[in-house]
C-alpha cells in the first residue's frame, strides 16, 4: 500500500485542493465528469484523500455546495469503508506491485449492476505500481467504460505509468502546494507552530509528510540521517558503517532523504562542490529508486555503500 494511502476516508479535499476540487465538481454538476481521472503530483501532499472525497462525492445522494454531505447512507456506507460500489486496487505491501489478478477483479466489479444503483467507483494507488500485465487489462476498462462507472487513478511518478495508460486518462495535476497555506494548516493541525519551518525542510513542503514526520519517529530519524551524512562528508565516519545504519531506515524514505539533500544543496547554490557531479549522483538516485520498485531483489546493503562512497566523494 502506498503510504499517501493511509490517510482513512474522508468527505473533503485539503484546503490547497480547492482549484482541482472546483473543477472536477463543475464537471460532475454538468455530467461532463470523464469515465477515467489521474491524479497526479509529488507523494505527500494529499492526493489519496482528494480521491476518496470525489469518489465520496460521487457516491452522495443528496450533495452540499459541492461536497458529499455526509449524512445520508451512501455516505454513511462510504465512510465506514464498507460501500458496495466502491473497489480500491493497491499494492499489497508498500513498494510492491500491483499484479494483474486484482485489475482482473476490478473488470469484473465494473460490469455488475451497482449494489446501491448509483455510481461504481474505482480507485488505484499507486497507478505507477502496475506491473505491464496489469497495466494492459485496465485498458479494456478504460476504453470501453461501463455506464455510471468511474475510474479515479492516483499517480506520485507519471513517467513509470504506461503512456496507453496515461492517454486514456484526464489528468489532473497537483503541484506543491503553497508553503504559506500548507504552514498555516500544520500550526492549526499540530499546534506546533514552532516546529513547522523545520518539518516542511525536512518534508519538502510536502504536508502529509511533514505531519508523519511529527507523529511518528521520523522526524528523529530525519536528524539523525541528516547528521550522519554531515560525518560521512567530514570524513569522521566510514562509508560502510554509514552504509550499515541507512539499513535501519526505508529504502525509499531514505532515498528520498537524500535526494532532497542534494537537490537543496544545488537550489542554495551555497556548496563548493561541482554542479555536474551533483546532477549526476541525482540521476544515480533514481536509477537505484527504479531498482529499488523493480522485482531483481537487489542488495541495499551494498547499494547504500556505494551511495555513501559516492557522497563522500562528492563532498571532497
Amino acid at each position: 500500500m502506498s503510504r499517501e494511502s493511509d490517510a482513512k476516508p474522508s468527505l473533503m479535499p485539503y484546503p490547497w485542493q480547492r482549484t482541482q476540487w472546483q473543477m472536477l465538481t463543475e464537471q460532475i454538476d454538468r455530467e461532463r465528469l470523464p469515465h477515467a481521472i489521474l491524479l497526479a503530483g509529488p507523494e505527500y501532499i494529499g492526493k489519496q484523500q482528494f480521491a476518496l472525497a470525489l469518489a465520496a462525492r460521487l457516491l452522495c445522494e443528496k450533495p452540499v455546495a459541492g461536497f458529499a454531505c455526509g449524512g445520508c447512507k451512501q455516505c454513511h456506507l462510504f465512510a465506514a469503508g464498507s460501500h458496495p460500489d466502491v473497489l480500491q486496487v493497491m499494492p499489497e505491501e508498500a513498494g510492491r506491485a500491483i499484479r494483474v489478478d486484482p485489475v482482473r477483479e476490478l473488470g469484473r466489479f465494473l460490469a455488475k449492476t451497482a449494489f446501491q444503483g448509483g455510481n461504481k467507483v474505482v480507485l488505484i494507488n499507486p497507478a505507477e505500481a502496475m506491473n505491464p500485465n496489469a497495466a494492459n487489462a485496465l485498458l479494456k476498462n478504460l476504453e470501453e467504460p461501463a455506464a455510471g462507472s468511474h475510474l479515479i487513478l492516483v499517480t506520485h511518478e507519471l513517467a513509470r505509468l504506461l503512456a496507453t495508460v496515461r492517454s486514456r486518462c484526464r489528468r489532473v495535476a497537483f503541484p506543491l502546494p503553497p508553503r504559506g497555506e500548507v504552514g498555516d494548516w500544520l500550526s492549526q493541525v499540530t499546534g506546533k507552530p514552532e516546529q513547522v519551518p523545520e518539518l516542511l525542510m525536512f518534508a519538502g513542503g510536502r504536508p502529509r509528510l511533514a505531519l508523519a514526520l511529527l507523529e511518528s519517529d521520523l522526524l528523529q530519524q530525519r536528524r539523525d540521517f541528516d547528521t550522519l551524512l554531515d560525518e560521512v562528508a567530514a570524513g569522521e565516519t566510514s562509508p560502510l558503517l554509514a552504509a550499515e545504519q541507512c539499513l535501519s531506515a526505508s529504502p525509499l524514505m531514505a532515498l528520498d532523504w537524500l535526494y532532497q539533500r542534494v537537490s537543496t544543496g544545488i537550489r542554495s547554490g551555497t556548496r563548493n562542490r561541482s554542479t555536474v557531479l551533483e546532477f549526476r549522483f541525482l540521476d544515480k538516485l533514481l536509477r537505484v529508486k527504479e531498482r529499488l520498485h523493480s522485482s531483481a531483489n537487489p542488495n541495499v546493503n551494498l547499494l547504500w555503500e556505494e551511495l555513501m562512497m559516492d557522497w563522500q566523494h562528492l563532498c571532497r
